[in-house]
């Protein structure tokens, strides 16, 4: 069940701003009903780091809009701003260093009245400065999601919306915030499987240029994959996302063409940075 449902309440009528908080709220009720639901921690640690992204992304985009409005408190929205983001971020970093450590309905909660508390006061506050201000609505439109996760570095070595990558998933939380993330980078085909089958069919049939593959999957594993689909003569690159520091997986690669693997969570800008790495030569 939806921790908040969406209602007109929280709409100010500026397009980008309603479709960020529903990005933002969406992530918010998939958080929570991974926790309540015994969710694996990779998954809930997967939707807190896209939390904590796109919420740089939606404050990023809405400062520039209030500085394009000449809207008079936003020295103020823009500390409340970085005092969020200060906070997603040590949650995230004590989350990835230890997440049993982390009570998660205490961090949905804070999240949620800070969101809502957000949304309802303070943003309704720059409403009449943005509403039909086409000159504010562009430049906030103007940011960048790739250029801003990158630092403004690396994000215009790559052609995101030519990129066409295959991931191989079965958790669905994960699965469809990894699709999400690297659609908001601007990937222009995504396609999602959830098993071995499934991949290897996607694999042999259609051009990838990067394809993620899950370490372990129910009842199978990427092992399995990797030289399922190197049989079937497919090249493209590999990249092993697991939620298990295991020294057995470097030694896995051996063979394999397995061209590296990443530590779930992972970040937009880990997931950019690797796929420059893959397709950048």
């Amino acid at each position: 069940m939806a921790l908040v449902r969406w209602s007109n309440r929280f709409e100010l009528g500026v397009p980008f701003i309603d479709a960020d908080h529903r990005v933002l709220v969406d992530l918010l009720n998939r958080m929570h009903d991974a926790s309540r639901a015994d969710g694996d921690l990779t998954d809930i640690g997967g939707i807190l780091s896209a939390l904590v992204d796109y919420t740089r992304y939606h404050f990023a985009r809405e400062e520039r809009a209030q500085a394009a409005a000449k809207y008079p408190d936003i020295a103020d929205h823009r500390l409340q701003h970085a005092r969020l983001t200060g906070e997603a971020k040590r949650l995230f970093a004590a989350f990835r260093a230890d997440p049993g450590a982390v009570e998660v309905g205490d961090v949905v909660d804070f999240l949620s009245d800070w969101l809502m508390d957000h949304i309802l006061f303070h943003d309704m506050a720059i409403k009449p400065y943005l509403l039909a201000n086409l000159e504010a609505v562009t430049a906030a439109e103007g940011v960048n999601y790739a250029g801003l996760m990158a630092g403004g570095a690396a994000a215009d070595e790559v052609d995101w919306a030519s990129l066409s990558i295959l991931a191989v998933e079965d958790s669905k939380p994960f699965g469809n915030v990894l699709v999400a993330i690297l659609k908001a980078i601007g990937v222009g085909s995504v396609e999602l499987t959830a098993t071995v089958g499934e991949g290897l069919e996607a694999a042999a049939s259609r051009r990838f240029d990067l394809i993620f593959a899950d370490w372990r999957m129910n009842g199978e594993d990427g092992l399995d994959f990797v030289h399922r689909i190197r049989s079937a003569g497919v090249t493209a690159p590999v990249v092993m996302l697991t939620g298990y520091a295991d020294e057995s997986l470097e030694a896995a690669r051996e063979g394999l063409a397995i061209s590296e693997w990443l530590q779930k969570p992972v970040t937009s800008a880990e997931l950019m940075a690797c796929i420059s790495r893959q397709l950048v030569k």
